[in-house]
């Protein structure tokens, strides 16, 4: 079977969307943070739960039903957005559904599952860390095996952190497939990976979509500008202020970029 693996939505339906429809796959593994961010969560949310995806809970997940704010929280390196996630989060509030939200409220921490005799861990950042933790991509592996020392499972996923890896340490696969709403790598194609239980082969791959609808709610509900500079450059600009928040043409913003995927090592 295939496995699609995706994490960080953040409501950009139009990039989900785009990699479900053109992708095949038999299940979806989704490392949370379905929400905040993006103009369409509850869309997200029933995409997901439409085809059956094993999900687990991330940090924004959590915001948008806690109603605690980012502002007082330990964001680590991304605290000058704060506030500009707070309002990001508020928004989602407005337009999540009471069935939404209690799906959000409901998701685990953790999620294990076994498909054809290959068992998954999946969690939005490691065990008994809090969820705004980051495990960079640069981590020894050795370090990054610790992590995960007491878990048991041939594949473990993560997210959080928007950039995708994949690494084979002592037989065990780790993947963090990059953000499928919000990438932060330099290249603002939605980003996944899938895995085929049959040959164990994981793949990493990016998906092109159409900004234009994203963009214009975007400015219509007034958004915070770093959702405007993410979805045309793929990162989060230097700070907050230097954001440019309007796309003349946001259809073409970035210019065209061919759909790509890469064998990972």
């Amino acid at each position: 079977m295939k496995i699609l693996i995706l994490s960080d939505v953040h409501g950009n339906f139009h990039a989900l969307d785009a990699v479900m429809k053109h992708e095949a796959y038999d299940a979806i593994a989704c490392c949370g943070d379905l929400v905040v961010g993006y103009p369409f969560p509850g869309q997200c949310i029933r995409a997901l739960r439409s085809a059956g995806a094993h999900v687990c809970r991330g940090n924004n997940d959590e915001l948008a039903v806690s109603g605690r704010g980012a502002a007082g929280s330990p964001t680590g390196r991304y605290a000058r957005f704060a506030s500009d996630v707070d309002r990001a989060a508020a928004l989602t509030r407005l337009a999540l559904g009471d069935t939404e939200r209690r799906y959000l409220a409901g998701l685990p921490d953790e999620c294990r599952f076994t498909v054809d005799g290959v068992s998954f861990y999946m969690n939005h950042t490691a065990p008994g860390l809090p969820a705004t933790h980051y495990l960079d991509r640069e981590l020894p592996a050795a370090e990054l095996d610790r992590y995960f020392a007491g878990i048991r499972a041939d594949v473990i996923v993560t997210g959080h952190t928007h950039l995708p890896y994949t690494h084979r340490i002592n037989g065990r696969i780790f993947v963090n497939p990059g953000s499928v709403g919000e990438p932060r790598d330099g290249d603002r194609r939605a980003s996944y990976a899938t895995f085929d239980t049959t040959t164990g082969r994981i793949v990493t791959g990016r998906r092109i979509y159409d900004i234009t609808e994203t963009a214009r709610q975007l400015n219509t509900l007034n958004y915070p500008s770093y959702s405007l500079y993410c979805l045309e450059h793929g990162h989060l600009p230097e700070n907050p202020d230097a954001a440019a928040p309007q796309f003349p043409e946001p259809s073409t913003a970035g210019g065209p970029l061919p759909d790509a995927g890469t064998v990972s090592r």
